[in-house]
């Protein structure tokens, strides 16, 4: 047998069929998995993803490393290492116990695609284990509120003449724009999944959600009302003090913000503001925010 272990790892990187049925020798996967050179390791990440596609088993030996490489510097690494730690989240979710802060630390990439792959495993995660994404409810609201995008993009003219050279720099800049904003819109929805069922995991982090109710991108401002709407049906009290914020909700442009402004006053079960939601059902543009107001408002108004 080769000691090298990037000599046993040499062209396996992508065809099951290359692995031998009886599997491989597992000292020499860790071996690659440790490596020094990053093209072995990203190849031992990729004979995990392989072994993945005949058994989540023939993976969990390797599972730490892998979660581990969940923010490596090089992306070609974290990339692939959440690839696999997303396919463990879908087929056995239970595997990734003890290891999911790996996963949340590469929303906190610097590289879109790793912020976006990240978020998209913890999106699959937190649909069948959010108690497992729970205690990492603050760190992930603290993670939509640093990656907050430019809205507007850069010119470049002021580094670059040719104006060829600048669109492409421009068309390269928005498409990662869009991917930063790709992954703080599946972020915001993974907070709201945690707190729809964890509702407890949040109340530390009000503030942090009430300062995103105030974003420029209506969906992560919409999630961010969601989410105090569900920790509001929970824990009434604890969102009390954003009552104001979620008023200021009934006067913005985006149709979602105000009807999940409206659903969230619903919860506070304040009456003192019933008047503001009177106030919408009678002028609001949207024919479901109106409905919703008013019946919010009837809700709120009656005795209790």
């Amino acid at each position: 047998m080769p000691t090298d272990s990037s000599e046993l790892l040499d062209g396996i990187a992508s065809e099951s069929e290359s692995i031998p049925r009886g599997g491989l020798d597992e000292a020499a996967v860790r071996t690659a998995l440790s490596s020094a050179d990053p093209l072995i390791r990203q190849r031992g990440v990729a004979v995990c993803e392989t072994l993945l596609e005949r058994d989540v088993d023939a993976v969990r030996p390797y599972l730490d490393a892998i979660a581990s490489f969940a923010a490596d510097d090089n992306a070609a690494i974290a990339l692939r290492a959440i690839a696999v730690l997303d396919a463990v989240a879908e087929s056995d979710p239970a595997a990734l116990e003890g290891r999911v802060t790996d996963l949340v630390s590469a929303v906190d990439s610097d590289i879109a695609d790793v912020q976006l792959t990240g978020a998209t495993a913890l999106g699959t995660l937190v649909v069948s284990r959010p108690d497992l994404v729970a205690p990492s409810a603050r760190q992930l609201i603290a993670a939509v509120r640093a990656a907050e995008v430019d809205p507007n993009g850069r010119d470049f003219s002021d580094v670059v003449d040719d104006e060829v050279t600048r669109r492409t720099l421009r068309n390269h800049e928005e498409e990662e724009r869009n991917r930063r904003i790709a992954g703080r819109r599946t972020l915001v929805n993974v907070v709201v999944a945690t707190t729809e069922a964890e509702p407890e995991s949040v109340v530390a982090a009000v503030e942090d959600l009430v300062a995103l109710v105030d974003d420029e991108d209506p969906v992560v401002a919409g999630g961010a009302v969601d989410a105090l709407a569900e920790l509001a049906a929970a824990d009434p009290t604890a969102v009390a003090p954003a009552t104001d914020r979620l008023v200021a909700c009934l006067d913005r442009e985006s149709v979602v913000v105000r009807a999940r402004a409206v659903r969230a006053l619903g919860h506070l079960g304040d009456g003192t503001v019933a008047p503001k939601l009177r106030a919408v059902a009678a002028r609001d543009a949207d024919d479901d925010v109106r409905e919703l107001a008013a019946v919010t408002a009837g809700f709120l108004a009656e005795p209790s």
